[in-house]
């Protein structure tokens, strides 16, 4: 079946959608969202990529840097030793679901919930390291930070929500014609077809899951502002570990139609793929699992 990890409507779909306190969360789950051959490259040098995504948002001093990384260290290897094995589980499942002659908007369904899964697990492990890191920002570090935010919003408003409506469908829809063809290579006129109206009937939802990315950040900000208080901890823990609780209404009303709609097009695109289209899935399936299992840490 075609993957359907890096299509899933939630905040951290859209392009360049980044809570900056998560990191690590978001630099070892690219791992689940990479479509791509250098994998064991990409993961190797994850401990230069976590702090460079850091240093976009805040200026760690020496102090602060030598805090972070050795439990950037121990995440990547608690990361390499427990996930990546359920991973490649994942992907022979998928194999498995690939294989069927045809699947239900269900067995896709079932497949998010194990990606939500794997994300939380993700975000119960470095959820101390979050909690020591924001504890230690000085007053000149939080005002880098809430600019960076600040910049970041205005940038995605400009791109995914200012556009005509139109323009907000078609650039959807390219988005993940695109995507798709990585998995299962060029589509037919009428996948295509069936792509767009995916896209046309999304509408608004740009808006929507922008105003509830800046709902969390709004939340996130008034955690932080009392960040030596009794409480932080617990503010935090909820902000990473149960993002939802934070959605606002019109997201919470539209994300579970938005996320149907996506297993319906992906079943109906699996569904009407040729012989070679599935082939060219399976293989690329069977890629990621042979990357994966080629890491050094990958437990032999």
């Amino acid at each position: 079946m075609l993957s359907p990890i890096h299509l899933l409507p939630r905040p951290t779909s859209m392009p360049g959608c980044v809570n900056p306190l998560r990191p690590v969360l978001l630099a070892m789950t690219f791992l689940l969202l990479a479509a791509c051959s250098r994998l064991d490259l990409a993961y190797r040098n994850l401990d230069l990529v976590i702090p460079w995504w850091i240093s976009t948002y805040v200026s760690l001093d020496d102090t602060q840097k030598a805090w972070l990384e050795p439990r950037l260290q121990k995440h990547l290897a608690w990361h390499c030793r427990t996930q990546l094995p359920e991973y490649v589980a994942w992907l022979e499942q998928l194999v498995r679901l690939s294989q069927r002659p045809k699947l239900t908007a269900t067995d896709v369904l079932g497949q998010f919930v194990q990606v939500r899964d794997a994300a939380r697990d993700i975000a119960v492990e470095i959820t101390p390291t979050a909690l020591g890191a924001t504890q230690s920002l000085t007053p000149q570090q939080m005002g880098e930070l809430y600019v960076a935010m600040d910049e970041r919003n205005v940038e995605l408003r400009e791109e995914h929500v200012a556009p005509p409506l139109k323009q907000q469908v078609a650039a959807r829809s390219e988005r993940m014609r695109e995507r798709v063809e990585e998995w299962m290579g060029p589509l037919r006129p009428s996948q295509q077809a069936r792509i767009y109206t995916w896209a046309r009937d999304q509408g608004d939802y740009n808006r929507i899951w922008a105003d509830n990315r800046e709902n969390w950040q709004k939340e996130l900000r008034s955690a932080l502002y009392g960040r030596h208080n009794a409480d932080f901890p617990g503010r935090l823990t909820a902000l990473l570990q149960a993002p939802e609780t934070f959605w606002t209404a019109k997201y919470r009303k539209a994300y579970p139609a938005a996320e149907e709609a996506l297993a319906r097009l992906l079943t109906d695109l699996f569904n009407s793929a040729d012989e070679g289209q599935r082939n060219a899935l399976r293989r690329h399936i069977g890629e990621m699992m042979a990357d994966l299992r080629g890491l050094e840490c990958y437990p032999r």
